[in-house]
């Protein structure tokens, strides 16, 4: 791997396109936008390769254009497969429109834990077909495992207050997951120990809310699927990235094929530390952040990490091609 690019001569803005992972799915999201070419390509690809690798939950068309579709808690329960395909589905296709809009052109694309399949996507390393393939694997991995119960905490407290709180209480089967910014930490493990660091938090005035998510990502308890991921990943075919493409588990832009491969399963175990790459970024001349998920969650995390930089999160609520062009506008001029 190597370092991302100069700052460019003159100044020239640069702006990172941040892909998403837990939070990105929305019911209907894309509701409307289902007739943009580019989002119906992506949403139809999705569900045909699901469908061809013996998929049976509801198609993430459905799911991406229907606001009465699933709420994320009972998608998550009812179906995970089907979350995560939705999740990396709604980042993908929201992406293929903010990459026409975008003035200035994006020059990166940035991953977010299970958002990095995402990205991989977006910057042309690996298909859509790829991408569910892996999606299908890692859920075939994930039930096998047998895990215990476990998930994602986020606090907002900083990391080291965070281990502070582990130490003392001696929930030492938790670990930080993300550093997310300099005052939001998520939490990984099982979930009783979470449950409890989750009441610390709190009694001492901190945040605390569980997210959404299917297991403890970036945590040991999944060493053994992510080996045999990334056994399989080995013979993965990956293409070289355009844009450059970089996760938040490392402050480098990804290049080489190997590079690729092992940020395909980073978000199984790897911690993450979003606050330093994006510094990293802000050093290597870029200026501009934009969110391709909704909620806004990305943007705002990039204007606590870097105070002053321009963000834009167009897609945070459900909205047109026209109504996405005025947010990205207003939001950068």
């Amino acid at each position: 791997m190597n370092h991302g690019p100069p700052a460019p001569a003159g100044g020239t803005p640069r702006t990172v396109l941040m892909c998403p992972g837990q939070g990105a799915y929305l019911p209907g999201a894309l509701r409307h936008l289902s007739g943009v070419p580019s989002v119906a390509r992506v949403l139809r690809r999705v569900d045909a390769h699901s469908t061809a690798l013996g998929g049976t939950g509801p198609p993430v068309g459905r799911l991406l254009t229907d606001p009465a579709a699933p709420d994320p808690d009972r998608l998550l329960r009812a179906d995970p497969l089907s979350f995560d395909l939705a999740t990396y589905a709604a980042v993908v296709a929201s992406a293929t429109v903010l990459l026409d809009l975008a003035r200035p052109p994006v020059h990166a694309v940035l991953g977010h834990s299970v958002g990095d399949l995402a990205a991989l996507t977006v910057a042309g390393a690996l298909t859509p077909e790829q991408a569910v393939r892996l999606l299908h694997l890692r859920d075939r991995l994930l039930r096998d495992a047998a895990l215990p119960a476990a998930g994602l905490l986020a606090t907002d407290m900083t990391a080291d207050r965070a281990a502070e709180l582990l130490r003392a209480e001696g929930l030492t089967k938790l670990r930080i997951a993300a550093r997310n910014a300099p005052a939001q930490t998520v939490l990984a493990g099982p979930a009783d120990q979470l449950a409890a660091a989750g009441r610390s938090a709190r009694e001492l005035g901190h945040r605390a809310t569980e997210l959404t998510s299917r297991t403890a990502y970036h945590h040991p308890l999944l060493a053994e699927v992510h080996r045999t991921f990334r056994r399989h990943l080995r013979t993965e075919p990956v293409a070289r990235p355009e844009p450059a493409v970089y996760t938040a588990t490392t402050h480098r832009a990804v290049r080489t094929p190997a590079g690729l491969r092992a940020m395909a399963a980073a978000h199984l175990t790897a911690p993450m530390a979003f606050d330093r790459t994006l510094r990293a970024l802000s050093r290597a001349g870029f200026t501009t952040y934009l969110d391709s998920g909704p909620r806004a969650l990305l943007s705002t995390l990039a204007r606590a990490s870097l105070p002053g930089c321009a963000t834009a999160a167009p897609s945070r609520t459900p909205a047109g091609v026209e109504r996405l062009r005025d947010r990205l506008a207003a939001a950068l001029e």
